[in-house]
This record gives C-alpha cells, sequence and structure tokens, in this order.
C-alpha cells in the first residue's frame, strides 16, 4: 500500500513539475509558474524514487530549460516571410522601406523569398504591407545586371568599443568592415504630416557609418514619397 501511494505521489509530482516547467519557456510567466514547478519537484522528492531519478528531475530541466525557450520562441511566434534583399555593389549609405503604398512596386517572391532590388538612391516605395515576426533576411552585394557579387555580414553598433562602452569588447569587428546595420522600424510622419511606414538600415562601415548624416537623406524620402503619391 505505502508504494503505491508513493507512486501516486512521485506520479502528480512529475506532473505538476512538467507543467511548471513548460509555462516557465514563457519568460513573462516564470514569476507565476515558477511556483507551479518548485512545488512539482518539492513533491518528486518526497517521493519514494531512487535519489538519481530526483537528481535527474532537478537538474535536466534547469539544462533543457535555454533550448526549450529557443523552441517555444522559434515555434510559438510569428515568422515574416523570408527576405533577401539585393543592393548596389557601390552602395554606401541609408537604406529606407516604405511600405503599404498603392503607388509603390510590387516586391516579387521567388522560391519563397521575397526579393527587395535596392536602387541606387537608397529608397524602395513598395506596395507590400509591412509585416512583424521573427526575420528571416540575406543581404548581397549586387552588379549592374542584379547578379549576387558577395554575401553581406549584418554587424551590430553595441559590438563596437566607444568611450562610453562600459563593458569592452574583446572580439571588436574590424571598424572599416562595410556590413549592414539595422536600424528603425515602424511609422513616422514627413514634413508635410503625411504618416509611412518604414524600416531602414545602413550599409557602411562603423567608423562611416558614426559620422553619417541623415539630413539630406530624409529630405529624398519625403521627396519621393510624396511625388509617389501625387502620380
Amino acid at each position: 500500500m505505502g508504494d503505491n501511494k508513493s507512486d501516486k505521489r512521485f506520479t502528480i509530482g512529475l506532473t505538476i513539475l512538467i507543467i511548471g516547467w513548460l509555462g516557465c519557456l514563457n519568460p513573462y510567466w516564470i514569476i507565476f509558474v515558477g511556483p507551479v514547478f518548485l512545488v512539482g519537484l518539492l513533491i518528486v522528492w518526497f517521493s519514494r524514487q531512487r535519489i538519481l531519478t530526483k537528481i535527474l528531475l532537478t537538474l535536466l530541466p534547469i539544462l533543457f530549460w535555454y533550448p526549450g525557450f529557443l523552441a517555444f520562441m522559434y515555434f510559438g511566434s510569428k515568422h515574416m516571410t523570408p527576405e533577401t534583399f539585393l543592393i548596389p555593389e557601390t552602395f554606401r549609405g541609408q537604406i529606407t522601406l516604405i511600405y503599404n503604398e498603392p503607388c509603390g512596386e510590387i516586391i516579387e517572391e521567388r522560391d519563397g523569398r521575397l526579393i527587395y532590388k535596392i536602387p541606387d538612391n537608397g529608397v524602395l516605395i513598395c506596395k507590400n504591407q509591412f509585416e512583424t515576426g521573427l526575420i528571416d533576411h540575406e543581404y548581397y552585394f549586387v552588379d549592374r545586371d542584379w547578379n549576387k557579387v558577395s554575401k553581406i555580414d549584418m554587424l551590430i553598433k553595441q559590438n563596437f568599443n566607444e568611450s562610453y562602452t562600459l563593458e569592452k569588447n574583446e572580439h571588436e569587428p574590424p571598424r572599416d568592415k562595410v556590413g549592414l546595420f539595422l536600424e528603425g522600424t515602424g511609422s513616422q510622419t514627413t514634413m508635410n504630416n503625411d504618416q509611412f511606414v518604414f524600416h531602414e538600415m545602413h550599409v557602411n562601415s562603423w567608423d562611416s557609418l558614426r559620422v553619417y548624416k541623415t539630413g539630406r537623406h530624409e529630405k529624398l524620402v519625403d521627396s519621393l514619397l510624396n511625388l509617389c503619391r501625387t502620380k
């Protein structure tokens, strides 16, 4: 009779532990379901299972939490349509994509990926709707016939050391390396108070990006968007 009770206690504890662990895969729920996990673990430790089983059920959820979290984020999040950006090989500066514009271009889809052909001025006005979710982006330099020349690496501003950097990056990328920096995404207004939806990025080296002035590009965006809308 005692063994049956201990088996039942283990089953209940394991069930509660699993439910609590699954809930903890969402970081926002940890404060609520973390105690559930601990209660389940406590019940397991009061069962008559072998000590090795109890140790494994204590350590394995911790070891597998991060892979589980990544899987939860991947399968539980919305995914954007994969996108490929073809950028003229001599282009350096800011790229602005403008979405949801009836006067804009329709971005073609090839092999399941949206293909963005970035013009020399860096401004592309699209009919396509703006998507949100996990991104799958590829960036390439291309020649005048849109043939791929080389892949562009994505760079992150925080990886570069500046005077204000509190924790220095020992593996700082070369500051003269040309790469792609992601910038803002959202909506804003033109100088005429007309709203538009945008996505911005820069193709440059870090040393050049630090001194880049955006005013001229913003005026170009306003001008091209106004011209598009008044056709």
